[in-house]
């Protein structure tokens, strides 16, 4: 529809403009004219699909004004707003079929379009007609939004590049509207808001780069799309969005957390400077010392894992460091203040980069040796996890831990509580999982089909399994154990016992004592400093601690004295046995700590320091029959009453019974 040149006149009808004046009283002033009068569709429908939804109007003055327009019809009037503040020469609005004054669709029927403008002479323009707008009912309304596809579907977000990689979401505008991304997890939690965009409608497209709100990458999982909308085709708008729910996103091998390449740049080393401590509290090896070595400044939590990776303990909580070596000091409390059972122990950084973190755990293990030790029932059973994954709690503090399908635990007991065993996940770390997660094993006697092995300096799983004759995974599977953790020196394995135990290499404990250095101690033991150092995985430049357990490689084993256990019986005394076996009797004395003044009793046992073993005085065995007395054995023998009452203990005032077995010395 156009309009080419109609002015209002002085009746109030349309006539043509020639010259575009009329007179006032002040002199000549221009009229308002109409010079263009467009609509981008002359029929529309609310939410229309097989006709718009909307239509664009244009109008156009020869003078800047303002004002709006009036649609008239099935005895309804609504305006449609062009200009309240501002005097333009073009005015173009949306507009929807929208009766603003009963906050519902215009209903069907053809409608008359009227003007009323304003120019800045206060010349006036009132209910210009413009042309007629048919409106119809639409019986499948489109949405605002359609076509949504994200691409790709499934999206990894890495660590360093969500600058430059981002998903893609295309979708379909239907009507004018400002719209605004976001993006909710699976508990409706907005974690993402985009900015709004004021769009015209069709196609459009929006990124996201896998972060969120705090510019973190987000964790694995699915993600919902959801629009924010104000459709501004309204003549009053609304202040309240609407939500457009679209779709899903799945997120899959995002760095949630910073990959560990990068960790191991910030944080080049770490470890305890001991093997051992006993946190105990006698004032002995009761801490251990940490330390690590940062290569660029950091921000760090310190905490201490148990063998299942749990968090121990806090040592220290969201500290920056400069660059260099740092240390720090563990007590063997855990989170809870409690003192942490006999296991082994290691070092586990949090370390933040920006609204970023990560975890970093390293290889150096200390042992908490002479505290309580947590051991599973006797005899052992175990159940296996028949589901692909199984959520665990283990503790301290019931922190969460992920067994999956094939894995065995022995039982703490077959209680069963709120659903739930308790097993041993790790060495001295216990926890919770399903019964439903879970079946019952007999697992067969591990002393006829298994063996221990104590892991020595330079082993692996690949060499032990190669010394048995098995597979890394099998010692894996007996031992419960994490194959992404180290192997520590004097851990115990269990191993299949399908062939000979191979000979373990000797070793010595040694504890070190005051003035000893690792020189004096290796020549001590025949061995070199640098075994030691290995053995123990020791800093050669730290200082050795009273107290401190070393573990010598290849140390000989004192030689045991050649000693005998002997039976004392009836007339024996002190120098007879010492005449017997070639000894002193002050030998004999020293051997069992004796009071050489005190009798000796029969059946006493006494150890002889000897190096040959005498010949034990010849006995015989005798079984009570019906009608013996001790006078009638005696008799028969050839021996005393009182010998065979010292031989066997007996009360001479007692009875015999039948079947009674008597020891019958020999004849002196």
């Amino acid at each position: 529809m156009g309009f080419g040149g109609y002015r209002q006149g002085y009746g109030g009808f349309p006539s043509m403009g020639f010259g575009g004046y009329r007179m006032g009283y002040g002199g000549y002033r221009q009229a308002i004219e109409i010079t263009s009068f467009t609509l981008s569709a002359s029929t529309v429908a609310y939410q229309g699909s097989r006709v718009p939804g909307y239509t664009t109007i244009e109008l156009q003055t020869n003078v800047p004004t303002r004002g709006y327009l009036l649609i008239v019809g099935n005895g309804i009037q609504t305006k449609i707003n062009l200009s309240t503040m501002a005097f333009k020469t073009i005015h173009k609005v949306d507009w929807v079929p929208w009766d603003d004054t009963k906050k519902a669709p215009l209903p069907a029927g053809i409608y008359q379009i009227k003007g009323y403008l304003t120019d800045q002479g206060y010349n006036q323009m009132q209910g210009y007609p413009l042309g007629a707008l048919t409106v119809v009912t639409e019986t499948s309304p489109k949405p605002l939004i359609d076509g949504v596809s994200p691409n790709p579907a499934v999206f990894s977000p890495k660590y360093g590049q969500t600058q430059t990689n981002s998903l893609q979401i295309q979708f379909n505008l239907n009507r004018p509207a400002e719209v605004q991304l976001t993006i909710r997890n699976i508990n409706g939690d907005e974690i993402y808001t985009g900015s709004k965009e004021t769009l015209s409608p069709g196609s459009h497209t929006v990124s996201w780069n896998g972060t969120d709100k705090t510019g973190r990458i987000v964790m694995d999982g699915s993600y919902e799309i959801v629009f924010k909308t104000i459709e501004t085709a309204y003549n009053y708008p609304s202040t309240t969005p609407l939500i457009w729910r679209s779709g899903t996103i799945t997120i899959k091998d995002a760095d949630y957390y910073i990959p560990v390449s990068r960790l191991k740049e910030i944080v080049t080393d770490a470890s305890f400077q001991a093997p051992s401590f006993t946190p105990d509290g006698d004032g002995i090896n009761d801490k251990v010392t940490g330390q690590f070595t940062l290569a660029i400044p950091a921000k760090l939590s310190i905490y201490i894992a148990n063998a299942a990776g749990a968090h121990a303990a806090l040592v220290v909580s969201e500290q920056t460091f400069e660059a260099g070596t740092h240390t720090f000091v563990w007590d063997g409390s855990d989170i809870m203040g409690r003192k942490v059972p006999n296991g082994s122990y290691f070092i586990k950084l949090n370390v933040a980069e920006g609204p970023n973190s990560g975890y970093i755990t390293f290889p150096s293990a200390v042992k908490v040796e002479n505290m309580y030790e947590i051991k599973p029932m006797q005899p052992e059973k175990r159940v296996r996890v028949i589901s692909e994954t199984a959520k665990m709690s283990v503790d301290p503090a019931g922190q969460g831990y992920t067994a999956i399908k094939g894995d065995t635990f022995p039982l703490m007991s077959e209680a069963i509580e709120n659903g739930k065993y308790t097993v041993l996940v790790k060495e001295g770390v216990t926890g919770t999982i399903s019964v439903s997660d879970v079946e019952l094993v007999t697992e067969p006697s591990s002393a006829a089909q298994t063996t221990d092995y104590i892991v020595v300096s330079g082993d692996t799983l690949w060499k032990i399994s190669s010394k048995f004759n098995t597979t890394s995974a099998e010692i894996i599977t007996l031992n419960n154990l994490d194959p992404n953790q180290y192997l520590y020196i004097g851990q115990k394995l269990i191993v299949p016992a399908t062939a000979p135990q191979p000979e373990q290499p000797t070793q010595t404990t040694y504890v070190v004592v005051s003035g000893d250095t690792l020189w004096k101690i290796a020549q001590k033991f025949g061995v070199s400093a640098k075994a030691i150092v290995d053995a123990n995985k020791l800093d050669p430049t730290a200082y050795l601690y009273v107290g401190q357990k070393l573990i010598i490689p290849g140390a000989a084993q004192p030689e045991q004295p050649t000693q005998t256990t002997y039976v004392v019986v009836s007339g024996d005394s002190l120098w007879k046995i010492a005449q017997k076996f070639g000894v002193t009797t002050q030998a004999i004395v020293d051997a069992n700590k004796l009071n050489p003044s005190a009798y000796l009793y029969v059946g006493q046992k006494l150890i002889i320091p000897s190096v040959a073993q005498p010949e034990q005085p010849a006995q015989t065995t005798y079984v009570v029959v019906s009608g013996d007395s001790l006078w009638k054995i005696a008799q028969k023998f050839g021996v005393t009453t009182q010998a065979i009452v010292d031989t066997n203990k007996l009360d001479p005032t007692g009875y015999l019974y039948i079947g009674q077995t008597l020891i019958i010395p020999s004849k002196q």
